[in-house]
């Protein structure tokens, strides 16, 4: 018996609908308005972001106790893996946090605890991503489609121990584990600093010595620069930079470089960007490269300003005005514009210094984060295929 042959010797192939149920989303009737509550969560493919960790989703919708009651055969459980298999973004994969429901353009595959551990199953799919696209999605243009039938069909080789599916699971798990929980760390110093934003600056502050101010006089507003997609590479290369794109921020599976150059328009890691257009006005920070059109910094006129402003312009009602502003303008989009006319009280130049180096230790200690972050998610990455291959075979 050949290394080959050993190493899958208890190894079989078996179709998706063997290692649990498939199930297909449905949409309620937009006129039956007790179809809709807050009771369960309603994942559609633009709830998933498609990012480095597994419950990557967030639902703006969600279905009744009415609905359950009419659709309780869709209903998926905790920690079923979505599948998006209708349309542009055809390949999205996400675990369930807990009981949902999805659209049709979802097949969610739920467990069989007998046949199949559910994380494998995500990993197996994870790993398959551009396989499956590619063998039975079509261009992955708007009319690829992966039917249910299809779907539950589709073969892969797999350990048919659950033991053996489980000590894979759990390797790769582990990497994730340490990315959410830096995720949800970063999370928490965010809301510290803003804790802390609120306290000296809206909910009782010391305006001694502070002044009004036009708040477009405290920063220049810099938007990006497009070059044509053809000079796009996909991999990092002498001469070139990282071209940052809106969903870069969210997803750093798909990066872009372009060719170093005095037309480029560029940022730090450290600099405030918002985004032009679609989530207007979003506050960004995290990459250094060059940006593009859809994103544009914040540059402030004084070094000392620019932690105040980024925990300003954080704040929900400061977010909602620029929105409200952005959306009734010309364009319907975030430029330089749509400032003029906002005023603010700008602190004295002691307490918005003080406030800097406390915000920048904890911008500090989320970048270091993100870091940490990229290298685990780039070893997950390198051992997925071989583990879900059975290039490693475990002991």
């Amino acid at each position: 018996m050949t290394q080959a042959e050993s190493r899958f010797k208890t190894w079989q192939k078996t179709k998706l609908k063997d290692l649990g149920r498939v199930v297909t989303g449905t949409t309620p009737p937009t006129a039956q308005k007790d179809y809709f509550g807050v009771d369960f969560p309603f994942i559609t493919p633009t709830d998933i972001t498609d990012f480095n960790v597994r419950y990557n989703y967030e639902t703006e919708r969600f279905l009744s106790n009415k609905w359950n009651a009419a659709a309780k055969k869709t209903l998926i459980p905790k920690n079923s893996t979505c599948f998006v298999c209708i349309g542009s973004t055809i390949g999205k994969v996400c675990l369930t946090k807990e009981n949902s429901f999805t659209n049709q353009q979802i097949n969610t595959i739920v467990a069989n605890p007998q046949k199949a551990d559910f994380k494998y199953i995500y990993y197996l799919l994870k790993k398959n991503q551009d396989d499956i696209i590619k063998q039975y999605g079509g261009s992955g243009s708007g009319k690829a489609i992966i039917n249910k039938s299809t779907f539950e069909n589709i073969e892969f080789l797999i350990p048919n121990n659950i033991d053996e599916q489980k000590r894979i699971a759990d390797i790769l798990s582990a990497f994730d584990n340490k990315i959410e929980l830096n995720n949800k760390i970063n999370q928490n110093l965010e809301q510290m600093a803003q804790a802390i934003f609120k306290e000296w600056f809206v909910k009782n502050p010391e305006s001694e010595n502070w002044k009004k101010e036009k708040l477009n006089s405290l920063f220049n507003f810099i938007g990006g620069a497009q070059p044509p997609k053809a000079e796009h590479i996909y991999e990092s290369r002498d001469g070139y930079v990282r071209f940052i794109q809106n969903r870069d921020y969210s997803d750093d599976s798909h990066k872009t470089y372009i060719k170093i150059s005095n037309k480029n328009k560029t940022c730090n890691e450290y600099d405030i960007m918002v985004d032009k257009y679609g989530e207007v006005g979003v506050v960004r920070f995290g990459i250094t490269g060059a940006y593009n059109v859809a994103l544009a910094k914040l540059e402030p006129v004084k070094p000392f300003y620019r932690e105040f402003l980024r925990f300003y312009f954080l704040q929900d009602n400061i977010q909602k005005i620029i929105e409200s502003t952005a959306i009734a303008s010309t364009r319907g989009s975030l430029n330089q514009n749509t400032f003029i006319g906002m005023e603010i009280l700008l602190p004295s130049d002691g307490l918005l210094k003080k406030f800097g180096i406390i915000s920048l230790g904890i911008i500090d200690k989320i970048m270091f984060n993100k870091r940490e972050n990229q290298k685990l998610a780039s070893l997950r990455d390198l051992l997925l295929p071989k583990l879900i291959s059975g290039e490693i075979k475990l002991q």
